[in-house]
C-alpha cells in the first residue's frame, strides 16, 4: 500500500468523492499538509484534532445549536487541523461562519446529503492506502464498460469523469473537441509515442492516452486523444491513468466499429454518385431506386455543390463527413452530401427555379459555414464551388460538374484558408482556366519557371513569387500573408529574379510569371474529370 504523502487539503478536495461538494470559505488554506481524515460528531476544546487534522463533521446531530459550526472552527484553527468538512447540514451556514473560516485561514467545505461515516472511509483509503481505492475503481470501471448501456463515446467519457472527478474528452488528430468536457490544452504536450503521457508543466497534470484506430499503427499517427486533466495526489494522478488506459481500449473498440460502419455508408454512397454521374438514361430508372433507397432525390432543379478539401486524408474526409453536412445543413444548403477522394460533392434541390439573385446569397451561406469549419481545424483548408440550377438528373450531372470546376477555380483563387465560388461568378477565369488547362500552356509555364523549380525543392521561392505577384508586389503585403519579415521576402525575390534572369518591374514579365504561377497550383490539384471517387 503506497503512503501518499504529503497531501494537500486541494488535492484531498480533487477526490471524487467531493464531486458534490462545495467550498465555503477559507481557500487560503488550502495547500496544508493532511495528516490524518478523522470523523467528529462534535469538537471539544477537551478533545481537539490532532496536527494537520482533516476534520469531517456530520452535521446532522448538531439540531439548531448552529454555534458547534463556529466552536469547531476556532478549535480547529488553535489545534493546527487543516481543514472542516461539514456533511448533512440542516441550516445555512451564513456569513458569520464563512467570515470566521477566512480569518483562520480554515478551507470550509459542505457536502450535502453524504454518509459521513462512508465519505471518511472513503478519504482516509486515498490517504494511506490509495492502491486500494485505485483498484475499487477500476473494478468499477470494468463492471460499467460491460453494461449494454455504455455503448457511445459521451456515455464512456461521463463514467470517467465521475470516476475521476476530472474533466475528460476526445480530442481528433488536430487537437480539434470531439466530445466530453472541453479541456485547455494550450501548448501542454500530448502523448506522442508512449502509452499515456502526463504533463506536470502547470499545477493541474494533463494526461493524454493516444487512440489509434488501425492496428499496427505508431502511436505518433494516432486517431484521437483521450485527455484529462486533474490536480489531485499522485495516488489520484495514478488512478486517473490506470482508469484512461482501460477506458481508451473500450473508446478504440467503439470508435473502430464506428468508422467501419461509416465506411460502407460512404462506399455505397460514392457507388451510387458515380453510377449517378455516368450511367446513360437507359438505367436513369435504377439510379432512382438506388437513390430513394438512400433518401436522396433529384425531382427539381438541383444545384451542385463540390468542396476541396486540403491538410486531410481519405479517411479524415470520411470522418468529418457528419460535420460538413451538418454544418452545411445549418446554413440553409440541405442536402445528400458525398466523400470524395479531394472532399465532398453534394447538392440541393428546389422545387422551383433559384432566382439568378440568389446565387451570391449561397456563396455567402456556404463561405461562412466553410470559414467555421477551418476556424475549427487547424491545418485544414476547404474550397468550395457551385453549380448552376438544373432540372432532374441529366441537369444534376451537370451542376456537379459545373461545381468542380468553381471548386478548382476557387481553390486557385483565394488565398486564404477557405473561400467560396459560383461558376456564374468567375467569368473569363474559365476561359482563362482553360488556357490553362492546356498542354501548350502547361510547357510553357514549366519552361519559364524551370530555373526555380530546379532549386526548389520545398516550394518555399515558388510560393513567395506567386503571393508578392498577386500581392501586387507590396514585400510587406507578402511578408504578413506568409508570416515572414519582409527582408526575407526581399531577398528571395532578388534571387527569384537572378535565377529567371527577368526584371520584375516589367509589368508584362510579372503578368506572364503570374499566370504561369496560377497553372502550376491548378495542375496540382485533382483533375476536374468526375471519375475520382475514393476506391
Amino acid at each position: 500500500m503506497g503512503n501518499e504523502r504529503p497531501v494537500t487539503v486541494a488535492q484531498m478536495l480533487a477526490s471524487p468523492a467531493f464531486t458534490d461538494a462545495e467550498i465555503l470559505a477559507g481557500e487560503s488554506g488550502l495547500h496544508a499538509t493532511v495528516s490524518e481524515v478523522a470523523l467528529r460528531m462534535r469538537l471539544r476544546d477537551d478533545s481537539p484534532p490532532s496536527p494537520g487534522e482533516f476534520v469531517v463533521l456530520d452535521a446532522a446531530g448538531i439540531g439548531e445549536h448552529f454555534y458547534q459550526v463556529d466552536m469547531a472552527i476556532r478549535i480547529i484553527a488553535d489545534a493546527g487541523a487543516v481543514s472542516l468538512v461539514v456533511t448533512n447540514p440542516g441550516f445555512e451556514l451564513g456569513l458569520g461562519v464563512r467570515r470566521l473560516a477566512n480569518r483562520f485561514d480554515v478551507p470550509l467545505i459542505v457536502v450535502p446529503d453524504a454518509d459521513a461515516l462512508h465519505l471518511t472511509h472513503r478519504l482516509r483509503s486515498q490517504l494511506w492506502a490509495s492502491d486500494v481505492e485505485q483498484a475499487s475503481a477500476v473494478n468499477s470501471l470494468l463492471a460499467t464498460l460491460s453494461q449494454s448501456h455504455v455503448a457511445s463515446v459521451d456515455r464512456v467519457l461521463e463514467v470517467l469523469a465521475n470516476l475521476s472527478a476530472s474533466r475528460v474528452c476526445l480530442l481528433g488528430q488536430d487537437r480539434s473537441l470531439v466530445a466530453g468536457e472541453p479541456v485547455d490544452i494550450g501548448d501542454r504536450r500530448l502523448a506522442s509515442g508512449a502509452a499515456h503521457l502526463v504533463d506536470n508543466s502547470t499545477a493541474a497534470a494533463l494526461h493524454s492516452t493516444p487512440i489509434v484506430l488501425t492496428f499496427g499503427e505508431r502511436a505518433e499517427e494516432a486517431d484521437y486523444w483521450l485527455v484529462a486533466e486533474c490536480g489531485g495526489s499522485r495516488g489520484m494522478q495514478r488512478l486517473l491513468r490506470s482508469l484512461m488506459l482501460i477506458g481508451s481500449w473500450h473508446l478504440a473498440a467503439l470508435l473502430s466499429s464506428a468508422r467501419a460502419r461509416t465506411e460502407s455508408d460512404a462506399r455505397r454512397r460514392i457507388a451510387v454518385l458515380n453510377e449517378l454521374l455516368a450511367t446513360s438514361d437507359l438505367h436513369e430508372r435504377d439510379i432512382r431506386h438506388q437513390m430513394l433507397a438512400l433518401g436522396w432525390s433529384a425531382a427539381g432543379w438541383n444545384t451542385g455543390l463540390h468542396l476541396t478539401l486540403r491538410g486531410a486524408d481519405t479517411t479524415r474526409i470520411i470522418d468529418l463527413h457528419a460535420e460538413v453536412r451538418e454544418r452545411l445543413r445549418d446554413a440553409g444548403l440541405d442536402g445528400p452530401l458525398v466523400e470524395r477522394n479531394d472532399g465532398w460533392s453534394g447538392w440541393v434541390t428546389d422545387a422551383a427555379e433559384p432566382a439568378a439573385e440568389s446565387y451570391s446569397a449561397t456563396v455567402r451561406q456556404l463561405g461562412d459555414a466553410l470559414e467555421a469549419f477551418v476556424n475549427a481545424h487547424s491545418g485544414l483548408q476547404v474550397h468550395a464551388g457551385i453549380g448552376r440550377p438544373y432540372l432532374d438528373l441529366n441537369g444534376l450531372r451537370r451542376s456537379l460538374t459545373e461545381a468542380h470546376e468553381a471548386a478548382l477555380i476557387a481553390n486557385a483563387r483565394f488565398g486564404g484558408r477557405s473561400g467560396a465560388a459560383h461558376i456564374d461568378q468567375l467569368g473569363v477565369q474559365r476561359v482563362l482556366m482553360g488556357w490553362f488547362g492546356s498542354d501548350d500552356f502547361a510547357r510553357y509555364a514549366r519552361f519559364i519557371l524551370q530555373p526555380v523549380l530546379d532549386v526548389d525543392s520545398d516550394h518555399e521561392l515558388l510560393r513567395t513569387l506567386e503571393v508578392y505577384l498577386d500581392s501586387s508586389c507590396s514585400t510587406t503585403v507578402a511578408a504578413q500573408m506568409l508570416g515572414l519579415h519582409r527582408n526575407t521576402i526581399a531577398n528571395r525575390m532578388r534571387r527569384i529574379a537572378d535565377l529567371l534572369g527577368v526584371a520584375l518591374d516589367d509589368a508584362e514579365n510579372r503578368l506572364s510569371l503570374q499566370l504561369a504561377c496560377r497553372m502550376l497550383r491548378i495542375h496540382r490539384q485533382p483533375s476536374l474529370i468526375v471519375q475520382n471517387a475514393l476506391q
